[in-house]
């Protein structure tokens, strides 16, 4: 079975906010080449109004692609990062494109903008926003995998959030509260909680070594699943870059915004299963948690 990249903003140059059709075609030959058969193309906030025509670009992309197509990894369904996620751990995500869940008619906005997609879609939210619980439960009855990230939220609400059927974190680490030994929060629950898989960003500057390790201990085979979080830098020679509206710069395999935050990575998924090898899995195992694991997690219902 080939690797599957959950979370991909774009690479080579392509950004999946504006690339054409031919533009997706070579993000997608690219990807093969490096070895990865699939991906969930993954989008970042956006304004509310500017939402349907990219949703609906990418969706024709997506249904006009099968396996043995030759032209590349085959995309399986669009992940949404957001735009329901806590502002106060909207890390690189822009701040002025995100909602919650308050206002019905936005709400009712943007499920009607994003429409019915194709494949298996997936979402990140944090369910501690207003109305988070009720987005977890509407975006559970649409089919989507609901994955927590973004978020501050205490063990009480996201035990809510996986009883309505949020079963998944997003980069386990990144852009939640950090863990204390009297306040847990999102990592701590993450880690306790069986019913629970996380994904991770294995390029050694998101997460350590030691995390890697830790994951795998606490979580067992299984229930990590490797990802890449790349973003259109992602295979370029370093150097400084224009993404999403502001200014990027790629150094040394490591992607920070003009606040010296990381932005994404600039790592394949590949490299990030020789990362989690190196950092002491076994290789089988961190093969399988870029390829069957993530499979699993689409496929459940």
């Amino acid at each position: 079975m080939g690797l599957i990249d959950l979370h991909i903003h774009g690479a080579f140059g392509v950004d999946l906010l504006t690339a054409d059709e031919a533009a997706l075609d070579f993000l997608a030959k690219g990807l093969a080449a490096a070895g990865v058969e699939a991906f969930l193309p993954t989008l970042v906030p956006v304004p509310l109004a500017g939402l349907p025509p990219l949703v609906a670009r990418l969706s024709a992309w997506i249904r006009g692609r099968k396996a043995g197509d030759g032209r590349g990894a085959v995309p399986l369904g669009l992940h949404l990062e957001g735009p329901f996620v806590s502002p106060a751990r909207s890390g690189a995500l822009h701040r002025d494109a995100l909602l919650d869940g308050s206002d019905r008619r936005r709400v009712d906005a943007f499920f009607e903008a994003v429409g019915e997609l194709p494949g298996r879609p997936m979402v990140t939210l944090a369910p501690e926003i207003p109305g988070g619980l009720d987005l977890v439960s509407a975006f559970a009855r649409r089919g989507f995998v609901v994955s927590i990230g973004h978020t501050a939220a205490d063990a009480a609400t996201l035990d809510e959030a996986l009883r309505r059927g949020a079963r998944h974190m997003t980069h386990f680490g990144n852009a939640m509260s950090p863990l204390h030994h009297r306040d847990p929060g999102p990592i701590g629950w993450g880690l306790d909680r069986d019913g629970v898989s996380v994904d991770v960003i294995a390029d050694l500057h998101h997460v350590s070594p030691e995390m890697l390790r830790l994951l795998r201990r606490a979580k067992g085979p299984g229930r990590v699943v490797l990802i890449s979080d790349a973003v259109p830098p992602a295979g370029l020679p370093d150097g400084a870059y224009e993404v999403w509206g502001e200014p990027l710069r790629l150094s040394a395999g490591c992607v920070r915004n003009g606040s010296g935050n990381l932005a994404g990575s600039a790592a394949l998924l590949p490299a990030c299963v020789a990362n989690a090898a190196a950092s002491g899995w076994p290789e089988g195992e961190a093969e399988s948690a870029a390829a069957e694991t993530p499979q699993r997690l689409l496929a459940a219902g």
